[in-house]
């Protein structure tokens, strides 16, 4: 190996290292924080304003600083992402890597465009994905450090490691997929597109049925909801809206942060209604009982299928999209600086995810305005359904006070990756005197 290859792979191994300590040295008032924030004491004279303007939202400036930091880590590690895939591929890395995978293999690497072999592949894309989540980390401590020096962190970061390698293990399962992408492609080089997309509509269905029975155990406990006047409430709420056989369960959240939510998860036999434990903790009943039936709504009105198809749509148009691109992509980085021998070789990989990240980055806005539509539809039926106007203002403005959430973010940054209506939107359409004049009289369980 060469001393300028020595200096590459030690500036790729160590760049995210540097970043990790510049964080650790940051200036402790940045990241300053006495005590949760849910439990923090209002500033002077602020309770005879929210006492008067219970609906508007009143944050201190240590949420502004918090939404900044956020929005930061949160940018900055899109963009860092970006860079680790280009620097990995034009810095040779995934070339020497490639031939260390065929080495443990005792293959030699073909000089032909041709499909990688299955065990070649998974040496190569077990340790290359490892990289990657050595390359991620110092975004992930990061965030980690910022919600724990607010409050809202629970997580050791032994916590955070373990489900970091828990994830990397169960990414592993991609292997098979692209072992049949690569050999799609090899037979079909015109049409393979095509074929994928006819099968990304059952894949999809059968993530979501595996998702909530198989991987998101593994991150956390789920319990059906136990017997008590509250799940009374809740599955009269759900018969009501005509969901007769709710299945609720309650999500141990409280494991690693004090944020609340609650949400719909799963199709067909996994399908069910999930909430937060921290949500039952700090919220009170009418809250409780709105956001479940904003979640209800999602059920009702089978937002999960209709996700499920325009995700199998938009992906035929990424799908088409790579196809054109692919023989640019080819002349353009193939044999040249990159020392790439074609698109089928395995250390094509990281640059094919580099423009596949690049296009789904592109669609967002479109996806997300998808998403701000059923949460906007969410909401309305949740308000139809319970006529818990107000407690259904208050809980939007318990995001922002309580999580510190914006109630009113950049338009462009909405624009591009907001996946609900902004929570000033939601206030105003809860008290709106339209949604009050369609609510139907509420009968009490």
């Amino acid at each position: 190996m060469s001393f300028v290859r020595i200096q590459n792979l030690r500036l790729f191994v160590l760049i995210p290292w540097v970043l990790i300590l510049c964080l650790w040295l940051l200036p402790s008032p940045l990241l300053a924080q006495q005590g949760s924030p849910s439990l923090a004491a209002p500033a002077k004279g602020r309770s005879a304003t929210l006492h008067s303007d219970p609906f508007t939202p009143h944050l201190p400036a240590r949420a502004l600083t918090y939404r900044k930091i956020q929005r930061t880590i949160g940018l900055g590690g899109i963009l860092w992402g970006l860079l680790g895939l280009w620097l990995f591929v034009r810095s040779g890395l995934s070339v020497r890597l490639r031939d260390f995978a065929y080495r443990l293999s005792n293959q030699s690497v073909p000089d032909t465009n041709s499909p990688p072999p299955f065990r070649a592949l998974l040496q190569y894309y077990g340790l290359f994905s490892l990289i990657a989540l050595l390359w991620h980390l110092p975004i992930g401590l990061a965030a980690l450090a910022t919600e724990q020096a607010y409050g809202f962190s629970r997580e050791p970061l032994a916590m955070h490691l373990l489900d970091s390698a828990k994830g990397w293990a169960i990414g592993l399962a991609a292997v098979p997929l692209l072992a049949f992408v690569y050999r799609l492609y090899d037979r079909s080089p015109r049409r393979w597109w095509l074929w994928l997309w006819g099968m990304t509509l059952p894949l999809l269905v059968g993530i979501l049925i595996l998702e909530p029975m198989i991987i998101a155990p593994l991150f956390n406990t789920y319990t059906p909801l136990g017997d008590s006047p509250l799940r009374g409430k809740i599955l009269a709420l759900a018969n009501r809206a005509g969901v007769p056989n709710a299945r609720v369960f309650v999500e141990n959240t409280s494991l690693r942060t004090t944020h609340v939510n609650a949400y719909v998860t799963g199709v067909g036999p996994a399908a069910r209604v999930v909430i937060n434990d921290t949500a039952i903790q700090s919220l009170p009943e009418d809250q409780l009982l709105a956001m479940i039936g904003h979640e209800l709504g999602h059920y009702v009105e089978k937002h999960v299928w209709y996700g499920l198809l325009s995700g199998a749509v938009g992906s035929g148009a990424i799908y088409l999209l790579f196809f054109r691109l692919l023989p640019l992509i080819e002349k353009r980085e193939c044999r040249k600086k990159t020392g790439l021998r074609g698109l089928t070789d395995l250390a094509a990989l990281p640059l094919l995810m580099l423009y596949g990240n690049l296009l789904l980055l592109a669609q967002d806005p479109i996806a997300n305005a998808e998403s701000r539509y059923m949460e906007h539809r969410a909401d309305a039926f949740g308000l139809r359904t319970t006529g818990l106007h107000e407690a259904t203002a208050r809980l939007m403005v318990g995001f922002a006070e309580r999580d510190y959430s914006d109630p009113d973010p950049p338009a462009l940054l909405h624009f591009w990756f907001g996946t609900h209506p902004t929570l000033k939107e939601r206030i105003a359409f809860a008290l709106s005197s339209e949604m009050k004049s369609n609510v139907p009289p509420r009968t009490h369980p």
